[in-house]
Protein backbone atom coordinates (compact mmCIF):
# COMPACT_ATOMS: atom_id res chain seq x y z
CA UNK A 1 0.00 0.00 0.00
CA UNK A 2 1.23 3.46 -0.90
CA UNK A 3 0.92 6.53 1.28
CA UNK A 4 0.39 9.77 -0.59
CA UNK A 5 -0.04 13.42 0.32
CA UNK A 6 -3.25 13.48 -1.71
CA UNK A 7 -5.56 11.03 -3.43
CA UNK A 8 -6.49 11.85 -7.04
CA UNK A 9 -7.03 9.91 -10.26
CA UNK A 10 -3.38 10.62 -11.02
CA UNK A 11 -2.12 9.08 -7.76
CA UNK A 12 -4.18 6.03 -8.71
CA UNK A 13 -2.03 5.79 -11.85
CA UNK A 14 -4.37 7.56 -14.26
CA UNK A 15 -2.87 10.69 -15.80
CA UNK A 16 -4.63 12.61 -18.60
CA UNK A 17 -2.85 10.72 -21.36
CA UNK A 18 -3.75 7.30 -19.94
CA UNK A 19 -7.38 8.29 -19.39
CA UNK A 20 -7.68 9.77 -22.90
CA UNK A 21 -6.09 6.70 -24.47
CA UNK A 22 -8.40 4.25 -22.71
CA UNK A 23 -11.60 6.24 -23.26
CA UNK A 24 -10.91 6.22 -27.01
CA UNK A 25 -11.18 2.41 -26.89
CA UNK A 26 -14.74 2.33 -25.51
CA UNK A 27 -18.00 3.22 -27.30
CA UNK A 28 -18.94 6.90 -27.24
CA UNK A 29 -22.44 5.94 -26.14
CA UNK A 30 -22.49 4.09 -22.81
CA UNK A 31 -18.77 3.29 -22.72
CA UNK A 32 -16.71 3.96 -19.64
CA UNK A 33 -13.37 3.07 -18.10
CA UNK A 34 -13.10 2.12 -14.42
CA UNK A 35 -10.33 4.19 -12.85
CA UNK A 36 -10.70 2.88 -9.33
CA UNK A 37 -12.64 2.72 -6.10
CA UNK A 38 -12.38 5.55 -3.57
CA UNK A 39 -13.68 5.45 -0.01
CA UNK A 40 -13.34 8.03 2.69
CA UNK A 41 -14.37 9.70 5.89
CA UNK A 42 -14.44 13.48 5.35
CA UNK A 43 -13.92 15.75 8.36
CA UNK A 44 -13.40 19.08 6.59
CA UNK A 45 -12.12 20.96 3.56
CA UNK A 46 -8.62 22.04 2.61
CA UNK A 47 -8.44 25.12 0.40
CA UNK A 48 -5.53 25.59 -1.96
CA UNK A 49 -4.82 28.22 -4.57
CA UNK A 50 -3.77 27.20 -8.07
CA UNK A 51 -0.52 29.11 -8.73
CA UNK A 52 -1.20 29.32 -12.47
CA UNK A 53 -4.83 30.47 -12.43
CA UNK A 54 -5.29 31.89 -8.92
CA UNK A 55 -8.39 29.72 -8.60
CA UNK A 56 -9.27 28.44 -5.11
CA UNK A 57 -9.76 24.69 -5.03
CA UNK A 58 -11.22 22.60 -2.22
CA UNK A 59 -9.78 19.28 -1.21
CA UNK A 60 -11.56 16.91 1.11
CA UNK A 61 -9.72 16.42 4.44
CA UNK A 62 -9.99 13.20 6.40
CA UNK A 63 -9.07 9.58 5.83
CA UNK A 64 -9.15 8.17 2.30
CA UNK A 65 -8.21 5.00 0.49
CA UNK A 66 -8.25 4.44 -3.23
CA UNK A 67 -7.81 1.19 -5.13
CA UNK A 68 -6.70 1.66 -8.72
CA UNK A 69 -7.87 -0.55 -11.57
CA UNK A 70 -4.19 -0.58 -12.63
CA UNK A 71 -1.19 -2.32 -11.11
CA UNK A 72 2.33 -0.92 -10.57
CA UNK A 73 3.24 -1.59 -14.21
CA UNK A 74 0.22 0.35 -15.52
CA UNK A 75 -1.63 -2.75 -16.71
CA UNK A 76 -5.38 -2.69 -16.20
CA UNK A 77 -6.08 -5.46 -13.69
CA UNK A 78 -9.31 -4.43 -11.99
CA UNK A 79 -9.77 -3.16 -8.46
CA UNK A 80 -9.27 -6.56 -6.89
CA UNK A 81 -5.56 -6.48 -7.85
CA UNK A 82 -4.91 -2.76 -8.26
CA UNK A 83 -2.56 -0.48 -6.37
CA UNK A 84 -3.90 0.80 -3.02
CA UNK A 85 -3.25 4.39 -1.97
CA UNK A 86 -4.02 5.98 1.41
CA UNK A 87 -4.06 9.76 1.94
CA UNK A 88 -5.32 12.50 4.24
CA UNK A 89 -6.58 14.74 1.41
CA UNK A 90 -8.71 13.75 -1.58
CA UNK A 91 -9.56 15.64 -4.78
CA UNK A 92 -12.51 14.30 -6.75
CA UNK A 93 -13.86 15.55 -10.07
CA UNK A 94 -16.13 18.62 -9.79
CA UNK A 95 -19.74 17.50 -9.52
CA UNK A 96 -18.87 14.34 -7.64
CA UNK A 97 -16.95 16.23 -4.95
CA UNK A 98 -19.66 18.93 -4.83
CA UNK A 99 -22.20 16.36 -3.64
CA UNK A 100 -19.93 15.25 -0.79
CA UNK A 101 -19.11 18.84 0.18
CA UNK A 102 -22.84 19.62 0.30
CA UNK A 103 -23.53 16.67 2.59
CA UNK A 104 -20.64 17.75 4.84
CA UNK A 105 -21.95 21.35 5.01
CA UNK A 106 -25.40 20.17 6.12
CA UNK A 107 -23.88 17.85 8.75
CA UNK A 108 -21.63 20.65 10.10
CA UNK A 109 -24.67 22.91 10.62
CA UNK A 110 -25.78 20.76 13.55
CA UNK A 111 -22.42 19.36 14.71
CA UNK A 112 -19.12 21.13 14.08
CA UNK A 113 -17.27 17.82 14.55
CA UNK A 114 -19.44 15.89 12.08
CA UNK A 115 -17.85 13.65 9.47
CA UNK A 116 -19.24 12.25 6.23
CA UNK A 117 -18.44 8.85 4.78
CA UNK A 118 -18.62 7.89 1.10
CA UNK A 119 -17.60 5.13 -1.28
CA UNK A 120 -17.58 5.41 -5.08
CA UNK A 121 -16.31 3.67 -8.19
CA UNK A 122 -14.77 6.41 -10.37
CA UNK A 123 -15.06 6.15 -14.18
CA UNK A 124 -13.91 8.12 -17.20
CA UNK A 125 -16.43 8.38 -20.03
CA UNK A 126 -15.83 9.51 -23.64
CA UNK A 127 -16.79 13.13 -24.33
CA UNK A 128 -16.57 15.50 -27.27
CA UNK A 129 -14.82 18.16 -25.14
CA UNK A 130 -11.17 19.21 -25.48
CA UNK A 131 -9.92 16.52 -23.06
CA UNK A 132 -11.93 13.80 -24.84
CA UNK A 133 -13.44 12.51 -21.59
CA UNK A 134 -15.29 13.45 -18.42
CA UNK A 135 -15.90 11.67 -15.14
CA UNK A 136 -18.74 9.57 -13.81
CA UNK A 137 -19.19 7.66 -10.56
CA UNK A 138 -21.27 4.89 -9.10
CA UNK A 139 -22.17 5.45 -5.47
CA UNK A 140 -21.45 2.33 -3.41
CA UNK A 141 -22.74 3.76 -0.11
CA UNK A 142 -24.81 6.85 0.43
CA UNK A 143 -22.67 9.88 1.33
CA UNK A 144 -23.96 10.66 4.78
CA UNK A 145 -22.96 11.88 8.20
CA UNK A 146 -21.04 9.28 10.11
CA UNK A 147 -19.52 8.77 13.50
CA UNK A 148 -16.64 6.30 13.16
CA UNK A 149 -16.52 5.70 16.91
CA UNK A 150 -20.25 4.83 17.00
CA UNK A 151 -19.63 2.47 14.09
CA UNK A 152 -16.85 0.75 16.04
CA UNK A 153 -19.06 0.49 19.13
CA UNK A 154 -21.87 -1.02 17.06
CA UNK A 155 -19.48 -3.52 15.49
CA UNK A 156 -18.08 -4.41 18.92
CA UNK A 157 -21.57 -4.91 20.36
CA UNK A 158 -22.60 -7.17 17.47
CA UNK A 159 -19.53 -9.37 17.97
CA UNK A 160 -19.47 -9.21 21.75
CA UNK A 161 -19.72 -12.38 23.77
CA UNK A 162 -19.65 -12.43 27.54
CA UNK A 163 -16.13 -12.79 28.94
CA UNK A 164 -17.35 -15.30 31.51
CA UNK A 165 -20.31 -17.44 30.67
CA UNK A 166 -22.55 -18.82 33.38
CA UNK A 167 -21.73 -22.44 34.17
CA UNK A 168 -24.15 -25.02 32.89
CA UNK A 169 -26.44 -26.55 35.49
CA UNK A 170 -25.11 -30.03 36.08
CA UNK A 171 -27.44 -32.96 35.59
CA UNK A 172 -28.79 -34.29 38.86
CA UNK A 173 -26.23 -36.61 40.41
CA UNK A 174 -27.34 -39.89 41.94
CA UNK A 175 -27.96 -39.68 45.67
CA UNK A 176 -25.21 -41.13 47.83
CA UNK A 177 -24.92 -41.71 51.52
CA UNK A 178 -22.61 -39.16 53.06
CA UNK A 179 -20.58 -40.09 56.09
CA UNK A 180 -21.36 -38.00 59.16
CA UNK A 181 -18.93 -35.17 59.73
CA UNK A 182 -17.18 -35.38 63.09
CA UNK A 183 -16.33 -32.25 64.97
CA UNK A 184 -12.75 -31.98 66.10
CA UNK A 185 -12.34 -32.37 69.83
CA UNK A 186 -11.70 -29.20 71.69
CA UNK A 187 -9.37 -29.04 74.66
CA UNK A 188 -10.70 -27.68 77.86
CA UNK A 189 -8.23 -25.90 79.83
Amino acid sequence: MKLSGKLTAKTLGWDRVAIGSETKKVPMEGGRVLLGRIVGIVSGLKQTVNNDTGEVQNGLKGQFRGISSRDDTGAIVGIDKGVKVTAGVCYLPGGIQDMIEGTLAVAKETDAKATVQFAIDLYAIPETNKAGYSFDADTLVKAEESDPLDTLLTMAAADATPALEAPETPAEAPATEAAPVEKPATKKG
